[in-house]
Protein backbone atom coordinates (compact mmCIF):
# COMPACT_ATOMS: atom_id res chain seq x y z
CA UNK A 1 0.00 0.00 0.00
CA UNK A 2 1.50 3.12 -1.48
CA UNK A 3 1.67 6.22 1.04
CA UNK A 4 -1.52 7.94 -0.78
CA UNK A 5 -3.65 5.25 0.22
CA UNK A 6 -2.47 5.06 3.84
CA UNK A 7 -3.52 9.22 4.13
CA UNK A 8 -6.79 8.18 2.41
CA UNK A 9 -7.14 5.07 4.93
CA UNK A 10 -6.45 6.78 7.68
CA UNK A 11 -8.69 9.92 7.61
CA UNK A 12 -11.52 7.56 6.23
CA UNK A 13 -11.10 5.37 9.09
CA UNK A 14 -10.68 8.19 11.29
CA UNK A 15 -13.92 9.67 10.15
CA UNK A 16 -15.86 6.54 10.86
CA UNK A 17 -13.80 6.47 14.66
CA UNK A 18 -15.17 10.00 14.97
CA UNK A 19 -19.17 8.95 14.01
CA UNK A 20 -19.11 6.14 16.53
CA UNK A 21 -17.55 8.37 19.51
CA UNK A 22 -20.11 11.64 18.94
CA UNK A 23 -22.26 8.90 18.29
CA UNK A 24 -22.28 7.21 21.64
CA UNK A 25 -21.11 10.16 23.93
CA UNK A 26 -23.89 11.84 22.51
CA UNK A 27 -26.34 9.07 23.72
CA UNK A 28 -24.63 8.67 27.11
CA UNK A 29 -24.82 12.64 27.68
CA UNK A 30 -28.22 13.30 26.01
CA UNK A 31 -26.62 16.28 23.63
CA UNK A 32 -24.86 16.34 20.45
CA UNK A 33 -20.96 15.49 21.29
CA UNK A 34 -18.52 16.52 18.29
CA UNK A 35 -15.92 14.73 19.87
CA UNK A 36 -12.28 14.07 19.04
CA UNK A 37 -8.85 15.90 19.50
CA UNK A 38 -9.03 18.13 15.94
CA UNK A 39 -12.37 19.95 15.04
CA UNK A 40 -12.82 18.55 11.98
CA UNK A 41 -14.87 14.82 11.81
CA UNK A 42 -11.71 12.93 12.24
CA UNK A 43 -10.55 10.83 15.43
CA UNK A 44 -6.53 10.56 14.38
CA UNK A 45 -5.87 7.83 17.19
CA UNK A 46 -9.10 5.43 15.06
CA UNK A 47 -7.26 6.08 11.87
CA UNK A 48 -3.85 5.36 13.68
CA UNK A 49 -5.06 2.04 14.75
CA UNK A 50 -6.93 0.99 11.45
CA UNK A 51 -3.49 1.77 9.59
CA UNK A 52 -1.21 -0.05 11.79
CA UNK A 53 -3.77 -3.14 11.51
CA UNK A 54 -3.79 -2.58 8.03
CA UNK A 55 -0.09 -2.66 7.31
CA UNK A 56 0.89 -5.78 10.06
CA UNK A 57 -2.32 -8.07 8.19
CA UNK A 58 -2.43 -6.78 4.59
CA UNK A 59 0.54 -7.44 3.50
CA UNK A 60 1.24 -9.10 0.26
CA UNK A 61 1.09 -12.83 1.53
CA UNK A 62 -1.98 -12.19 3.74
CA UNK A 63 -0.65 -12.78 7.16
CA UNK A 64 -3.79 -12.70 8.34
CA UNK A 65 -5.80 -15.54 6.76
CA UNK A 66 -2.78 -17.82 8.15
CA UNK A 67 -3.48 -16.69 11.55
CA UNK A 68 -6.42 -17.58 14.17
CA UNK A 69 -9.03 -14.91 14.35
CA UNK A 70 -8.09 -14.93 18.44
CA UNK A 71 -4.39 -13.60 17.14
CA UNK A 72 -5.31 -11.03 15.42
CA UNK A 73 -8.12 -9.90 18.12
CA UNK A 74 -5.48 -9.99 20.76
CA UNK A 75 -2.80 -7.98 18.79
CA UNK A 76 -5.37 -5.42 17.48
CA UNK A 77 -6.48 -4.71 21.41
CA UNK A 78 -2.84 -4.85 22.70
CA UNK A 79 -1.69 -2.94 19.98
CA UNK A 80 -4.80 -0.45 20.13
CA UNK A 81 -4.09 -0.42 23.67
CA UNK A 82 -0.59 0.99 23.38
CA UNK A 83 -1.57 3.82 20.88
CA UNK A 84 -4.12 5.12 23.03
CA UNK A 85 -1.55 5.13 26.18
CA UNK A 86 1.23 6.78 23.96
CA UNK A 87 -1.40 9.58 22.66
CA UNK A 88 -2.45 10.06 26.22
CA UNK A 89 0.95 10.62 27.58
CA UNK A 90 2.12 12.91 24.75
CA UNK A 91 -0.82 14.94 24.85
CA UNK A 92 -0.53 15.46 28.41
CA UNK A 93 3.33 16.20 28.19
CA UNK A 94 2.89 18.51 25.79
CA UNK A 95 -0.86 20.62 25.92
CA UNK A 96 -1.86 19.44 29.86
CA UNK A 97 -5.27 17.75 28.82
CA UNK A 98 -6.46 14.62 28.60
CA UNK A 99 -8.81 13.97 26.18
CA UNK A 100 -10.04 10.79 27.49
CA UNK A 101 -10.56 9.34 31.06
CA UNK A 102 -11.12 5.55 31.71
CA UNK A 103 -11.07 5.95 35.73
CA UNK A 104 -14.77 5.00 36.12
CA UNK A 105 -14.41 1.94 34.04
CA UNK A 106 -12.95 -1.14 35.60
CA UNK A 107 -9.54 -2.99 34.68
CA UNK A 108 -8.36 0.54 33.96
CA UNK A 109 -4.50 1.67 33.85
CA UNK A 110 -3.93 5.00 35.54
CA UNK A 111 -7.42 5.83 33.21
CA UNK A 112 -5.36 6.31 29.97
CA UNK A 113 -6.54 2.31 29.26
CA UNK A 114 -8.63 -0.16 30.44
CA UNK A 115 -9.66 -3.96 29.23
CA UNK A 116 -13.46 -3.05 27.97
CA UNK A 117 -11.85 -0.61 25.82
CA UNK A 118 -9.71 -2.79 24.48
CA UNK A 119 -11.93 -5.77 23.60
CA UNK A 120 -13.72 -3.31 21.92
CA UNK A 121 -10.80 -2.31 20.06
CA UNK A 122 -9.62 -6.04 19.05
CA UNK A 123 -13.13 -6.59 17.42
CA UNK A 124 -12.72 -3.65 16.03
CA UNK A 125 -9.59 -5.48 14.84
CA UNK A 126 -11.24 -8.00 13.09
CA UNK A 127 -13.55 -5.87 11.74
CA UNK A 128 -10.93 -3.89 9.53
CA UNK A 129 -8.75 -7.02 8.83
CA UNK A 130 -11.69 -9.64 8.06
CA UNK A 131 -13.73 -6.82 6.43
CA UNK A 132 -12.38 -3.50 5.44
CA UNK A 133 -9.18 -5.08 4.16
CA UNK A 134 -10.72 -7.46 1.43
CA UNK A 135 -13.01 -4.39 0.30
CA UNK A 136 -10.10 -2.12 0.23
CA UNK A 137 -7.80 -4.14 -1.74
CA UNK A 138 -10.82 -4.12 -4.12
CA UNK A 139 -11.08 -0.14 -4.10
CA UNK A 140 -7.59 0.05 -4.44
CA UNK A 141 -7.87 -2.19 -7.47
CA UNK A 142 -10.26 -0.27 -8.99
CA UNK A 143 -9.31 3.55 -8.45
CA UNK A 144 -6.56 5.14 -10.31
CA UNK A 145 -3.77 5.65 -8.46
CA UNK A 146 -3.38 9.84 -9.63
CA UNK A 147 -7.17 9.73 -7.86
CA UNK A 148 -5.24 8.68 -4.43
CA UNK A 149 -2.81 10.82 -5.02
CA UNK A 150 -5.02 13.98 -5.53
CA UNK A 151 -7.20 12.68 -2.65
CA UNK A 152 -4.42 12.39 -0.25
CA UNK A 153 -2.79 16.22 -1.08
CA UNK A 154 -6.23 17.66 -0.35
CA UNK A 155 -6.81 15.80 2.99
CA UNK A 156 -3.28 16.24 4.21
CA UNK A 157 -3.92 19.65 3.85
CA UNK A 158 -7.03 19.84 5.56
CA UNK A 159 -5.78 17.97 8.13
CA UNK A 160 -2.47 19.89 8.42
CA UNK A 161 -4.59 22.96 8.99
CA UNK A 162 -7.15 21.81 11.45
CA UNK A 163 -4.23 20.53 13.72
CA UNK A 164 -2.67 24.03 13.77
CA UNK A 165 -6.02 25.39 14.41
CA UNK A 166 -5.92 23.03 17.22
CA UNK A 167 -2.88 23.69 18.77
CA UNK A 168 -3.44 27.28 18.75
CA UNK A 169 -6.65 26.91 20.63
CA UNK A 170 -5.64 24.90 22.81
CA UNK A 171 -2.81 27.16 23.73
CA UNK A 172 -5.39 29.92 24.15
CA UNK A 173 -7.82 27.71 26.44
CA UNK A 174 -4.95 26.51 28.71
CA UNK A 175 -3.68 30.58 28.71
CA UNK A 176 -7.78 31.06 29.25
CA UNK A 177 -7.62 28.56 32.30
CA UNK A 178 -4.64 29.41 34.11
CA UNK A 179 -6.29 32.86 34.23
CA UNK A 180 -9.41 32.13 35.84
CA UNK A 181 -7.26 30.16 38.30
CA UNK A 182 -4.94 32.88 39.43
CA UNK A 183 -7.94 35.42 39.32
CA UNK A 184 -9.71 32.78 42.00
CA UNK A 185 -6.67 32.74 44.17
CA UNK A 186 -5.90 36.60 44.00
CA UNK A 187 -9.57 36.98 45.50
CA UNK A 188 -9.29 33.97 47.72
CA UNK A 189 -6.05 35.58 49.21
CA UNK A 190 -7.95 39.17 49.52
CA UNK A 191 -10.75 36.97 51.65
CA UNK A 192 -8.44 35.63 53.82
CA UNK A 193 -6.71 38.80 54.40
CA UNK A 194 -9.63 40.14 55.63
CA UNK A 195 -9.70 38.09 58.73
CA UNK A 196 -8.43 39.60 61.74
CA UNK A 197 -4.97 39.03 62.98
CA UNK A 198 -6.89 39.08 66.77
CA UNK A 199 -10.31 39.05 67.09
CA UNK A 200 -11.48 41.23 70.10
CA UNK A 201 -13.40 38.84 72.66
CA UNK A 202 -16.89 39.93 72.93
CA UNK A 203 -19.98 38.12 71.42
CA UNK A 204 -21.60 40.62 69.33
CA UNK A 205 -18.33 41.98 67.81
CA UNK A 206 -17.34 38.76 66.47
CA UNK A 207 -21.44 38.77 65.06
CA UNK A 208 -20.43 41.76 63.53
CA UNK A 209 -17.35 40.99 62.16
CA UNK A 210 -18.62 38.05 60.96
CA UNK A 211 -21.57 39.37 59.46
CA UNK A 212 -19.02 41.88 57.72
CA UNK A 213 -16.45 39.10 56.24
CA UNK A 214 -19.69 37.02 55.58
CA UNK A 215 -21.15 40.22 53.27
CA UNK A 216 -17.83 40.59 51.70
CA UNK A 217 -17.39 37.43 50.97
CA UNK A 218 -20.37 37.07 48.50
CA UNK A 219 -20.28 40.37 47.02
CA UNK A 220 -16.41 38.68 46.06
CA UNK A 221 -18.29 35.95 44.89
CA UNK A 222 -20.94 37.22 42.95
CA UNK A 223 -18.21 39.11 41.30
CA UNK A 224 -16.44 36.25 40.32
CA UNK A 225 -19.40 34.36 38.99
CA UNK A 226 -19.98 37.54 36.67
CA UNK A 227 -16.70 37.51 35.73
CA UNK A 228 -16.43 34.14 34.76
CA UNK A 229 -19.59 34.42 32.91
CA UNK A 230 -18.10 37.32 31.31
CA UNK A 231 -15.16 35.34 30.11
CA UNK A 232 -16.99 32.15 28.81
CA UNK A 233 -19.51 34.18 26.53
CA UNK A 234 -16.13 35.85 24.98
CA UNK A 235 -15.22 31.89 24.04
CA UNK A 236 -15.24 30.84 20.58
CA UNK A 237 -16.62 27.73 19.22
CA UNK A 238 -12.98 26.19 19.26
CA UNK A 239 -12.23 27.12 22.24
CA UNK A 240 -15.51 25.64 23.27
CA UNK A 241 -14.81 22.43 21.84
CA UNK A 242 -11.35 21.96 23.69
CA UNK A 243 -13.25 23.03 26.93
CA UNK A 244 -16.08 20.53 26.67
CA UNK A 245 -13.72 17.99 25.18
CA UNK A 246 -10.43 18.05 27.38
CA UNK A 247 -11.59 14.99 30.07
CA UNK A 248 -8.69 16.21 32.17
CA UNK A 249 -6.08 18.72 33.07
CA UNK A 250 -2.15 18.05 34.25
CA UNK A 251 -3.49 19.68 37.52
CA UNK A 252 -6.22 19.02 40.30
CA UNK A 253 -5.96 23.71 40.39
CA UNK A 254 -6.01 23.82 36.41
CA UNK A 255 -9.07 21.24 36.07
CA UNK A 256 -11.01 22.91 38.80
CA UNK A 257 -10.74 26.06 36.74
CA UNK A 258 -11.66 24.45 33.54
CA UNK A 259 -15.18 22.99 35.60
CA UNK A 260 -16.44 26.44 36.78
CA UNK A 261 -15.22 27.88 33.21
CA UNK A 262 -17.41 25.12 31.57
CA UNK A 263 -20.62 25.96 34.16
CA UNK A 264 -20.32 29.48 33.43
CA UNK A 265 -20.66 28.26 29.81
CA UNK A 266 -22.88 25.80 30.32
CA UNK A 267 -25.34 28.74 32.40
CA UNK A 268 -25.26 30.70 29.34
CA UNK A 269 -26.16 28.18 26.80
CA UNK A 270 -28.97 27.31 29.40
CA UNK A 271 -30.30 31.27 29.62
CA UNK A 272 -30.41 31.48 26.03
CA UNK A 273 -32.37 27.97 25.45
CA UNK A 274 -34.96 29.59 28.13
CA UNK A 275 -35.84 32.40 26.31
Amino acid sequence: MIASQIVVCFAFFGLLGWVFESTYCSLVEKRWCNRGFLFGPVCPIYGAGAVAAILVFGGPDAAAARLPWWVVFLTCAAGASCIEWVTSVVLEQLFGTVWWDYSDIPLNLRGRVCVPAAALFGLCGLGVVYVALPLARQVVAAVPPLAFELAALALTAVLAVDATLTVCTLTEVLAVVEGVQAEFDQRMQAAVQTVPAQIRSGAERLREEGSERAGRLRAGGAEYAERLREVAGHLSARQQHVLHNARRFRTDRMGAAARRLTDALNGIVQGRGRR
